[in-house]
C-alpha cells in the first residue's frame, strides 16, 4: 500500500486534508446545510399550502360568483314576471277604460242623434205650421187685393 501512495504521489498531508475535509463537512451539515434545507423545505411547503388555499378560495369565489349569477338571473326573471304582469294590468286596465269611453261616446251619439230627430221634427212641425200659415197671409193678401 505505501508502493502505491508513492507512485499516487499521495503523502500524509492528503489525509490531513481529507479529514479536515470531513470534519469541515459534518460541521457545516449540522450547522449550515441541514438548516438551510429545512428552511427550503419549509417554504416549499408554505409556497404549496399557500396555492392550495388560494386554489380554494379561488374555487369558492366562482361558487359564489354562480350563486350570484343565480340569483341575478332568478331576480331578473321575477321582475320581468312583475313587469308583464303590470303590463298586462295595465292593457285590462287601458282596454276597460276605451270599452268605457266607447260605450259613453255611443251612448252620447245616439242620444245627440235622438236630438237631432227631434229638433228636426219639431223643426219640420213648426215649418209646416209656418207654411200654412204663411200660406194663409199671402192669399189673404192676395184676396184682399183683389176684392
Amino acid at each position: 500500500m505505501g508502493e502505491i501512495l508513492k507512485q499516487l504521489d499521495l503523502d500524509q498531508t492528503f489525509f490531513v486534508q481529507m479529514a479536515v475535509f470531513a470534519a469541515l463537512f459534518f460541521a457545516l451539515s449540522r450547522i449550515f446545510f441541514q438548516p438551510f434545507l429545512k428552511l427550503f423545505q419549509k417554504r416549499y411547503d408554505r409556497t404549496v399550502h399557500d396555492k392550495e388555499a388560494a386554489a380554494k378560495l379561488m374555487s369558492q369565489a366562482l361558487a359564489k360568483l354562480e350563486d350570484y349569477k343565480q340569483q341575478l338571473a332568478t331576480e331578473r326573471s321575477a321582475a320581468r314576471a312583475e313587469y308583464e304582469t303590470i303590463i298586462a294590468s295595465a292593457k285590462a286596465d287601458e282596454a276597460a277604460l276605451m270599452s268605457q269611453a266607447r260605450e259613453e261616446a255611443k251612448k252620447i251619439t245616439q242620444a245627440t242623434a235622438e236630438s237631432i230627430s227631434k229638433q228636426r221634427e219639431e223643426i219640420k212641425a213648426q215649418l209646416e205650421k209656418d207654411t200654412d200659415d204663411l200660406a194663409r197671409t199671402i192669399s189673404e193678401k192676395l184676396l184682399s187685393r183683389k176684392l
